[in-house]
């Protein structure tokens, strides 16, 4: 309830920033409440860095955009196009999923028992962000809005739900990259450093 409330007030902040910086404001309020309430024992600085780790993960997930999703579940042109609900719904879960879970799985490094070491982490990095440009590529393209061409799958407004509408400017995509890595680095974590916790907590996220 209090991670909830913290990470609320986080989400009225984030109107004002926006984006990446807008979302770790609610990422480090509601890490700092966890970490306050269930890592209690370790050290202030352990706290500190788990707490600082999370807040990272929300800002990954806030590259994504979602305001069109959202849209497709209840914008005025949209009202009882039930297509238009569970294709947004699906996106929704998507996306939030990816979201979130990048949230769980860096709080779990954080916390983990396992150390991470600088240059681990920095390798890491590059890795990830060539995953990313590999998802973008296999799952958010093309993407030619000039020739009315978009993803195969595309969860934002479309030409498909409004073929008719003059205004309609679909947006760019980057869950399929953000995916792809965050694949990458559960397999790393589970795979090759064992460590447990950060899976679990990286799989509740996704589901929760």
């Amino acid at each position: 309830m209090l991670t909830s409330m913290a990470a609320g007030l986080g989400w009225g902040i984030r109107g004002q920033y926006g984006h990446e910086t807008g979302a770790m404001i609610a990422g480090t309020l509601a890490s700092l409440t966890l970490v306050l309430f269930y890592a209690g024992g370790g050290s202030s600085l352990a706290a500190a860095r788990a707490a600082a780790m999370a807040t990272v993960g929300v800002g990954i997930g806030g590259t994504m955009t979602y305001g069109q999703t959202v849209g497709l579940t209840h914008d005025t042109n949209l009202v009882g196009n039930w297509e238009a609900w569970r294709w947004g719904m699906l996106g929704l879960f998507m996306k939030g999923g990816i979201w979130i879970s990048f949230f769980g799985l860096f709080l779990g490094m954080g916390l983990s028992g396992k150390r991470y070491r600088p240059l681990e982490m920095l390798a890491l990095i590059a890795a990830l962000t060539g995953l990313v440009y590999v998802g973008l590529w296999l799952i958010n393209s093309p993407y030619d809005t000039a020739n009315k061409v978009l993803p195969k799958i595309y969860f934002s407004d479309s030409w498909q739900f409004e073929p008719d509408d003059p205004n309609l400017k679909p947006r760019r995509e980057v869950w399929g990259g953000l995916l792809l890595a965050l694949l990458g680095l559960l397999a790393y974590a589970g795979i090759v450093r064992r460590d447990h916790l950060v899976v679990r907590l990286a799989v509740f996220a996704f589901v929760a």
